[in-house]
Formats: structure tokens, sequence, C-alpha cells
């Protein structure tokens, strides 16, 4: 073993099938009994070992990647208008797979995965399931079943103070008499899976009662079972999990640990291998005890033994038994060179452990990272987000072997409401940990996801943390450094202003509607020269335009910027070009706007803006040269209803050079007057900054008809009315019709991409809704009004 990286960099083996020995099952055919990315990792074993993959989707998930990867794809119907969620109906799945003629099904993670009902099931038909025996789920993968045998059976396992009472005894009398006993904090936890889901930490008695409905509402959904379970909260711990392998013989391996201490609402978003705070007396106790949990209920397959470890105390306590494979298994893969989903297949089989060499001696070289990317919104108290993946490009910059991208999305893809919120995991492997950090923070900055929200630029401002450099860092991380770790980390090295990088969203946005043009063959007055003024000497008719960013933490477009050019050109010659960037003028007279009415701010201000352009230079206006060095324009969304149009520049601005990814969300209003009010939305990869920007480009006159047309409705108004932040169900209506509510109150409670949201009240009043419960509405639907 390698702690220092000075060992090379084991090369990724995968198992083979034996074919001689007695007891051999032969698979030439799995179903995966999952989707997206962990089906899309099964499906590239399969594709090495020679065995047929057989995917399975819904219709709402029928652009996801795996459908077209896999060698055959089967259409189970909907999850939106299906009584039961087809990945969760184990009849319709073990139906599926027999007409398909699987000799084996794998279960991925998530869903069934830990299902003793269809491990069962799957056996009982004559199919090989990939996983182990259902007595290892139901006595190890379920939390409470996991504890209770472990302190009848092996009492030297340290266990977690807590409370395991049977799904009976969950009256809220008895649970509240239990957490005062444990002591507060707690934890209330999901028996029967994890990911995050059916998890809440309890400070107060007075919390209990609604943390734990919430807890066993999205139990139920997420693994079938509402039961749960009780812990005392270790606020300084770190999450250290072992990976296990089994085999037929009752042969356990430990295949070293992981550190999956950041979390964000219970759930990890960044892992990594080994555990840097261990050391190697520690690390062999933790690994020696899973291994010794494993032989004790002659565990088959891949499973990961948790931990909850005590910095301060330096006390290990064991937490639960994932009876499954894990997202953040490929750290394990780069870190041992074994391919993981090739040896679930193989001791599935039949194949023993014991006769593969490699095992014999497993390596835990160099440093891995794995990095969650979903689609979320960090500034929204991670609010899961959905709409249509515009542009997908990881990144390039290293070999296959140092990044590695699991995905099941590209460009075109929507991510979906019903689904998990993760559409990526990125691994990076390095010699050391300094080095693994440097590499996937380069590695998630240069990778263009342009779309919905993501937590790309979050996960680059934990990694750069020096909290998370000096290892010691527990899962009370992000909680403890929430505030800094919502800044962009980049911002301070950026060479312009987010306003002055307004002209590079102006110049595309010029060039899109100069290529418009001229693909037109008829056009009124198709004579006349472009640029044409009928007013030529009116400074006022010099091209400009507006452009607003939006800020997720304002909720609304700001640092509206007015960009003036020159000329009537297209994308600036070699020779470069040079732009006026300044703020809109404040309006020209404070006096008359503070009598105005909103809409007659709007006309009040657009003439301060005419008087001032009429001027010459605006106030506070600075020039940029710009100098572009490479210009690609292409289409997308080929395949879908719409396309949009995507820009690749390589420029210099003032002298540094940058490069960008540009999305014209809405190419139907690339002439400004068309639509008065409405702008040209531009999405923008910066690599330099790490993350994806929302400009909104506007004609002078179009942009002040939109702050007319957005007083029409007044605030007052809006405040009254809560709109669905996201398509969602409504789970619960907390309130009656006529009930007075105050500010901060939580009215409703929704679902969506299989997290539940609770929707407060932004102000007083009365409280009225027309929907109940299980109903379901889409984005900026009205849920309710407080009158």
């Amino acid at each position: 073993m390698a702690m220092d990286g000075s060992s090379p960099r084991p090369p990724l083996w995968t198992a083979q099938l034996p074919v001689s020995d007695e007891g051999i099952h032969k698979i030439t055919r799995i179903l995966i009994a999952n989707r997206g990315e962990i089906a899309c990792r099964i499906i590239k074993t399969c594709r090495l070992m020679g065995i047929t993959s057989i995917a399975i989707y819904t219709k709402e998930d029928a652009t996801s990647r795996h459908v077209s990867d896999a060698d055959e794809a089967i259409n189970l119907g909907s999850v939106e208008h299906s009584q039961v969620n087809p990945f969760l109906d184990i009849p319709y799945l073990i139906q599926t797979a027999k007409q398909a003629r699987a000799d084996a099904i794998h279960p991925g993670y998530g869903y069934l995965s830990e299902n003793s009902q269809f491990a069962d099931a799957v056996r009982e038909s004559g199919m090989i399931f990939i996983g182990p025996s259902s007595t290892a789920m139901s006595t190890l993968g379920d939390k409470r079943q996991a504890k209770v045998y472990l302190s009848k059976n092996e009492p030297r396992i340290p266990l977690i103070p807590g409370w395991n009472g049977s799904g009976e005894e969950m009256d809220i009398e008895q649970l509240e008499k239990e957490a005062e006993a444990i002591g507060y904090p707690i934890m209330i936890k999901a028996s029967a899976g994890g990911g995050g889901k059916g998890m809440r930490i309890v400070h107060s008695s007075s919390l209990l009662k609604s943390e734990l409905e919430r807890a066993q509402s999205e139990a139920k959904r997420s693994f079938g079972s509402s039961e749960c379970i009780l812990e005392k909260y270790i606020e300084a711990g770190k999450h250290v999990e072992v990976q296990i392998m089994g085999d037929k013989t009752g042969k356990v391996l430990s295949l070293w640990e992981r550190d999956c201490s950041v979390q964000r609402r219970h759930q990890k978003v960044i892992e990594e291998s080994p555990c840097a705070w261990l050391n190697p007396e520690l690390r062999k106790k933790m690994c020696d005890t899973a291994v010794r949990i494993g032989e004790l209920i002659k565990y088959e397959g891949a499973g990961t033994v948790e931990f909850i470890l005590d910095i301060v105390t330096g006390n290990f306590y064991f937490l639960e038994v994932n009876a499954r494979l894990q997202v953040e298994h490929p750290i394990t893969e780069e870190c041992t060179g074994l391919d993981l989903v090739s040896l679930q297949i193989y001791v599935a089989s039949g194949g023993e452990l014991g006769k593969l060499p490699q095992l014999n001696a497993i390596p835990q070289t160099g440093h891995a990272i794995e990095c969650r990317l979903c689609a979320e919104d960090p500034i929204r108290d991670f609010a899961p987000q959905h709409g249509l993946v515009r542009f997908w490009e990881p990144t390039t910059q290293d070999t296959p072997r140092d990044v590695r991208f699991e995905t099941a999305i590209e460009t075109g893809t929507r991510v979906s409401i019903f689904f998990d919120s993760m559409i990526a995991k990125i691994v990076v492997w390095a010699p050391t940990r300094d080095l693994a950090i440097k590499k996937m923070v380069r590695t998630l900055s240069e990778t263009a996801c342009i779309g919905p929200s993501t937590n790309q630029c979050f996960l680059q401002a934990c990694l750069m943390h020096e909290k998370f450099h000096s290892v010691d860092y527990t899962t009370a991380f992000i909680p403890s450094n929430l505030d800094r770790l919502l800044e962009n980390p980049h911002l301070k090295n950026f060479g312009l202003s987010l306003q002055e990088f307004s002209a590079i969203t102006s110049m595309f946005i010029r060039e899109l509607k100069s290529q418009s043009e001229l693909k037109q063959t008829r056009k009124v007055f198709g004579s006349i020269r472009r640029g044409f003024r009928n007013q030529s000497l009116d400074r006022v008719n010099v091209p400009s335009d507006i452009i607003t960013r939006h800020d997720a933490k304002a909720g609304s477009p700001v640092d509206p910027t007015v960009c003036r050019w020159p000329q009537e050109s297209r994308i600036p010659p070699s020779d470069g070009l040079r732009v006026q960037v300044a703020p809109v003028p404040p309006t020209k007279s404070r006096d008359e706007a503070a009598e105005a009415t909103e809409p007659e701010e709007a006309t009040i201000a657009y003439n301060t803006l005419s008087a001032a352009l009429r001027r010459g230079p605006l106030p506070a206006s600075k020039q940029l040269d710009l100098q572009l060095h490479e210009l690609r324009l292409f289409s997308a969304g080929l395949n879908t209803p719409h396309t949009w149009k995507v820009g690749r520049l390589r420029l210099s601005a003032s002298g540094q050079k940058y490069t960008v990814t540009l999305v014209s969300v809405d190419d139907r209003a690339l002439h400004f007057e068309s639509d008065m009010g409405t702008p040209n939305k531009v999405l923008a990869h910066i690599p330099a900054l790490g993350a994806q920007f929302e400009f909104h480009c506007y004609s002078p006159l179009s942009y002040f008809e939109s702050l007319r047309a957005s007083a029409g409705g007044g605030r007052e108004a809006s405040s009254k009315t809560i709109l669905a932040p996201m398509p969602c169900k409504v789970l619960r209506v907390e309130k009656k019709n006529g009930d007075e509510v105050k500010t901060g109150e939580v009215v409703m409670v929704v679902e969506s991409m299989k997290m539940e949201i609770t929707i407060a009240a932004g102000r007083d009043g009365a409280f009225h809704t027309t929907l109940k419960e299980g109903d379901s509405v889409d984005e900026g639907c009205l849920l309710c009004n407080l009158e």
C-alpha cells in the first residue's frame, strides 16, 4: 500500500466469469432494474464481460443515455400516470425480466436494491439476483435489524447510542421518552434506506413530531417502508465507510475505506478515498471490524459498512450496512484498480474470491475524489431544479484514466422532476490528495453543464475551502461554513467584472441576430443598407443593448448594463473592436420619479438614458477592447421540438484571454422589437468562474417596456400569492381555508425530485387554496393565496 502516491496507479482490472467450476451459473443477459448513470455504469461492465445488457426506462426518462447505451431497452410506461412507480413494482419488473429472457437482474442502487422481497422474488423466478441474500438484507441492510442483530451476536461491535424499536412502537409519546433518554440532538433515520432520504436532525422535543412525519413520508415513497430509528447525533463526526466484497464460501474482503463527510441535507456530495484523517492503526481496526460484520452473516457481493468517527475522542461507531453497490464506489475502483461491478457479477455467478490472485494483496494507491453534480440551487437551500440540458460537455483536459464522468445526460436531455437531482458523478485520481483536489477543481470549472441550475460552483467552493484542506472537517462542514461556500471562489481573481462581461453576451446576440437576418429571403425594406438611421447624426441611434444578470439571491435580474457599440457590426474583426460599458444612469429628476407611479418611473428612466446617450459617453463608462481568436456557432437540440444556438468563443478582453460557451435560450426573440419587453435569454458557462450565468439582453426600449410590464401587477399583489417553484405534487395542506397565518409559517408541503419541500408564508394573512393532497401542479401555478 502506498499512501504517499509513490506507487504507480493500478490498471483497472475486470473479473471474468468462471466457466468450468461446479456450481457456476452462466450469465449471458442482465436486466438492470434501475436507471440513469448507474445503469450506464453497469452497461459498460457488461460490455467488457461480453454480457447483453437490458435497460428499462419510463416515458419521463426516454432521453436518458442508458436507453441508447444498452444492447436492449424496454419501456415500462409512465411514472406520472402509474399507480405504482414502475421502478418499485416488483411483479411488473419480474414479468419484464422474464419476457426479456434475462438470466440475472442487477438492482443498481436506490429503488429496490436493498429490498429483500425483491431479491427473493427474483430468485424464486429462476433468475440470479446480483446482490446479497435476502437474509443479509433484512438482517444488515435494515438499520434497526442490523443493530439488534449485532448487539446480540457480536457485542464487541461499537454501536452508536439510540433506539431501535419496531414499527408498531412508533407512537410519539414513546419516541419522546426515548429521545429524552438518548439526549438531544438526535437523528431520525429511515430504517430501510439511505441516500439522505428520510433523515432529520432534531434539536428539541417540540420539533420531534413534525420531523418524524416528514422522515416517514420520504422513507415510504423512497423505500416502501416508513419505519425509522433514533440515534444520538454526534456533532463532531466523520462519516467513514468501508467497502467489502464477499462470496458464497463466506470469504469477505476489505477494499479499504472512503471519507464521505461533506454532506448537505445528510446526503453526501463529495467523497474521497483514502480518509486522510486516519492513521494506519485506526484504518486497520475499522476495516477489520467491517470484515468481521460481513463474515458474521456470510455476506455475498458488494456492500458498505458505515461508521461515524468522533474526531474528539477517536472512537468510531457502527451506523449501518448498505447491502448494495454505493454511489461513491468509483473512488474505491480508482485506488484499488478493481472493477466492483464485475466482481459483483463474478460472485453472483458462483465465483470464489480466493481464486483471483489479484485479490491477494489489494492496493490503495494515490488519492481519488468524487463530486456529485446535482440539479439544485444552493442559494435556495439546495432546492432541486429541473429542465432541459442545453449543452453538456465534460472537460477533456486529462486522459480518461485520470478523470471519469458517470452520467446519463447529454445535450438535449431533460432533467425530470420524477427522479433524483443527481445528474452526474465526476471522479478524479491523482498521486496525492493535494493534486487530486486541484485536478477536481479544474475539472469542475471546465465542464460545461448549461441548463438547470447546479451545485457546480458550490462544489468548487467546498474543495477550495481551507477547512476541507485540513482533513479534520466533519459532517458539519457545509452547515458551519455555508455563507462562504455560497460565494464564487474564483471571482476575486477574475479579470473582468460581471458587468463588463455583459459585452460578450451582447456581442453573441448581435451575431445571432445578424445571421438570422442574412438568412431571410424576403425582408421589408430589404434594399435599404444595414444600419441605416433616419436621424443618422442623433447619438441615441448608436447601437446599444442593455444586459441584466439573473441573480438567485435577488430572485430577479440585477446590474443593468448599457453596452454601446461604435457601429452596426457582426462579431469583431481580428483587429478588435472597442465597446463602451456603463451602468444604466440614474433617473434625471429624483423628485419627479419619487412622485411617479411605477410605470411612469420606467418612462422617466428611459428618457434619462436617451438624454445621456445624446450627450456622449455615459457616466461611469469603461472602454472594453474585444479581440476574437476563435468562434464556433452551431445548433443544438436537433432531436427536440425546438433547437437553440450555441456559441464557443475564445477571445481577449482588454488584453486578457477568456474561453466561454454561450447558449441562446429563445431564438424567437432575436429581433428585439418583435416582442417588446421580452429579453433574449443567454446562459453562459465561464470556465474561469467555474459556473454558468444567466444574462438577459434587451434593446433600450424593450428593457424599459419590461419594467413597465412588471410594474403593472404591483408588488402588493405578488406578495399575496404563492406560486409553485417547480412542477410538484401536494403532499400536505397544513392550514385550513380561512386560517390566519404569520410570516414564515409552513402552509403546505410539496414533493419534487424525490424530496419534500416546505412552502412558507411570505406575509401575514388569511390562507386560501383550491388544492388538496395528491394534486399535481406545474411550475408557476398558484399554490395558495394570503389575503
